[in-house]
């Protein structure tokens, strides 16, 4: 029996030329939707929701509170986007991280991947999503950046036509470059 190694380079995965990385404002993203993470106990904070909740012209904070009851990590809720130029805000729900032991990985990638499909189910087709979860009390950077493209590619399909991940300053940009280079992106 002979042995065959086989170096084909990156793992196939279709539809990554529909994701577009960019430095800018996310709440000036003209998108289906834009997404936001918020933790369970509903306490709306971080620069990101703050540039959010300021742009929309509303009073988002009340909005959550009057519509989003008990929430539980992993959900995902489709908001109205008041004055903000995308039609949507989708917002996760992510647990209160107290220590680092209460960043599970999976629950950014997972909340992730529930963002997609819920745009994919309210046949939403561009998609805006700023670094997430990597504010002061959130994950590691270079984590977040690879967490958020694992969940944002292991969900990409055909019915998605923009993907952009608009990061604020260039020092994100090319933390996201480099992770999305690593899934084949821009190859």
């Amino acid at each position: 029996m002979n042995l065959v190694i086989s170096n084909s380079g990156h793992a196939a995965k279709p539809f990554l030329d529909r994701i577009h990385l960019m430095q800018g404002d996310i709440t000036k993203q003209e998108v289906d939707a834009i997404v936001i993470l918020i933790p369970q106990t509903l306490e709306y904070r971080g620069s990101i929701n703050e540039a959010v909740q300021m742009a929309s012209g509303q009073n988002m904070d009340e909005f959550i509170l009057d519509n989003i009851y008990k929430p539980k990590v992993g959900e995902v809720y489709a908001l109205p986007a008041f004055n903000l130029p995308a039609k949507h805000i989708l917002v996760g729900i992510l647990p209160k991280f107290r220590t680092d032991f209460d960043m599970n990985p999976s629950h950014l990638s997972s909340v992730i991947r529930r963002v997609m499909e819920l745009a994919r189910c309210m046949l939403l087709s561009s998609i805006a999503f700023p670094p997430l979860a990597s504010g002061r009390h959130g994950y590691p950077k270079a984590k977040s950046a690879r967490l958020v493209c694992q969940g944002i590619t292991d969900r990409l399909e055909e019915s998605f036509e923009d993907i952009r991940i608009v990061c604020s300053d260039e020092q994100m940009v090319e933390i996201y470059d480099g992770k999305l280079r690593v899934l084949g992106w821009g190859d």
